[in-house]
């Protein structure tokens, strides 16, 4: 009898305490807006929006070395979207680039930088994302060379080349610095255009935001490099160009202002300024 009854304490304990957790999952008005600003400085829709009456609906091709991928569907959708995933399932996606099917994702999309937000940012953008219009589009399959149309060959690129987890903050510097660091490294992910590739497509991590070519286009360098584009700017120069794609100094090209459209003119002043002081304090990498 006391084993009978300590399995059903036990069973009701662990009941409450899933139900406490989902509780916890579920998103607050501040979440839904913190998740909105992250989604923004993320650039998703420069991705995710093949049709501008479809915005996040997926379907845009994504030219690689490689070859073409689409991108997904992020509106909440059941079929073709979001909509039948979890919360763990999301959260695994950006975290570890995994499907919810558990094949592997492309780095195309940016999961090598989505990993390193924390889980309570994750699903706030999921939280976001949940409040969107959901629209059907499945997304075409990718259009890569062999053997990279085998999706099991992402686990070897993973194991070489990927590292799961979040940003810890310097204690050394300011909190500002620190969030720079977070939006530039994490949701911005600003490395994924400025930061030279492997021949596998990796990053070379000792060159990072050294510059890089996309698509034929020059995505200039971001650290403090005699011949950066950002070397003689000030920070409130780097904060206005990120707010409204140009300065007294440029103008953003082709590529960079198809982001701006969707990000930079929708970062808040706190965090375009905390992205300047962290890029104006990078040293020079060597080219």
């Amino acid at each position: 009898m006391r084993t009978i009854l300590a399995g059903l304490l036990l069973c009701t304990a662990f009941a409450i305490g899933s139900a406490h957790a989902q509780l916890k999952e579920e998103p607050t008005a501040e979440d839904i807006a913190r998740g909105k600003a992250l989604t923004e400085a993320s650039g998703c829709a420069s991705c995710h929006t093949a049709d501008p009456a479809k915005p996040f609906a997926g379907g845009k091709r994504i030219d690689t070395p490689f070859g073409g991928v689409y991108s997904l569907n992020l509106t909440p959708d059941r079929d073709t979207g979001l909509g039948a995933w979890s919360a763990d399932d999301f959260y695994r996606a950006l975290r570890f680039g995994t499907a919810p099917d558990g094949s592997r994702y492309y780095p195309a999309f940016p999961y090598p930088n989505f990993t390193r937000l924390t889980r309570q940012d994750i699903l706030a953008i999921r939280a976001y994302l949940a409040t969107l219009t959901p629209v059907q589009n499945a997304p075409r399959a990718p259009e890569l060379r062999w053997p990279l149309n085998y999706r099991v060959v992402m686990r070897g690129w993973n194991w070489l080349y990927f590292k799961p987890g979040i940003i810890m903050p310097d204690q050394q510097k300011s909190a500002e610095w620190n969030r720079g660091r977070y939006l530039v490294e994490g949701a911005g992910h600003c490395g994924a255009c400025h930061t030279p590739k492997n021949m596998f497509g990796a990053d070379r991590r000792d060159e990072a935001l050294g510059g890089n070519l996309v698509q034929g286009v020059l995505a200039p360098r971001l650290d403090a490099a005699p011949n950066s584009g950002v070397k003689s700017w000030s920070v409130e120069d780097i904060a206005t160009y990120l707010q409204n794609g140009r300065n007294g100094k440029s103008h953003a090209d082709e590529l960079m202002s198809k982001v701006a459209v969707n990000s930079p003119p929708k970062t808040s002043d706190a965090d375009a300024r905390a992205i300047a002081v962290y890029l104006k304090d990078l040293p020079a990498v060597a080219r």
